[in-house]
């Protein structure tokens, strides 16, 4: 990306002008506790909702959190900061990777940029509205990094059917890899697919994301169940 950014300008054009005005800022619990260890980490999220992630206030151990989570990278798609953007149906503007440590798998969620989501320089996770999620476990994350070329459909690690709805309707992660771009897809029954292209250092963060999955992530991990 050759362009200049301007931290004073938005990096938007013309589809999103009021983008850099104070919007809803609704708070929604996207990390609400679960009743069940069966549950999907996802089955409680509020999607279309403004977001917000977890704070340091939040982190705090108790028993009623269910969910170790922390984020890797968060990512606008590049294509936003040209001229004329080119942004295609189903296209995710902003990207989420975090790393799970209670289920050891890699979450990715996608968003649409909404009012009041960036400022100046600013990104505000909360004034975005999530569309999709969808998870990559160590075995497809390692697939990822090892092979030049892919394209696979990540595996769920699910311990035991239920028959429970969510169960059944859990979204579908497919990953294309070549030398130049990876692009991830989710494909959730309730609430559409979208897709993200990672070129250039996006890719390289990308790549890192799944090997700290099944590197480092494992290790903390194992150092969870331990407790």
């Amino acid at each position: 990306m050759n362009e200049q950014f301007d931290p004073s300008t938005p990096p938007f054009g013309a589809p999103l002008p009021n983008f850099v005005q104070v919007g809803n800022n609704k708070i929604v619990d996207d990390f609400a506790s679960e009743t069940t260890s069966t549950k999907s980490e996802d089955e409680v999220s509020n999607f279309g909702q403004p977001f917000i992630g977890i704070t340091p206030a939040q982190n705090q151990i108790s028993e009623k959190q269910k969910y170790q989570i922390v984020d890797l990278f968060w990512m606008i798609n590049p294509n936003l900061y040209a001229q004329q953007p080119k942004i295609v149906q189903g296209q995710a503007q902003f990207v989420v990777i975090s790393y799970n440590i209670s289920f050891s798998n890699l979450r990715v969620s996608f968003f649409d940029i909404a009012p009041g989501a960036i400022q100046n320089n600013v990104v505000f996770l909360n004034n975005m509205q999530r569309t999709v999620s969808g998870t990559i476990y160590p075995a497809s994350a390692f697939c990822a990094v090892n092979r030049p070329r892919i394209s696979t459909i990540c595996l769920e690690q699910l311990f035991k059917a239920t028959g429970e709805d969510w169960q059944q309707s859990r979204p579908k992660c497919l990953i294309e890899k070549n030398e130049e771009i990876i692009r991830f897809t989710i494909d959730d029954a309730k609430n559409g697919k979208y897709f993200y292209d990672f070129v250039g250092w996006q890719r390289d963060a990308f790549l890192y994301a799944c090997q700290f999955c099944y590197t480092t992530g494992l290790y903390l991990h194992g150092l969870n169940m331990l407790k």
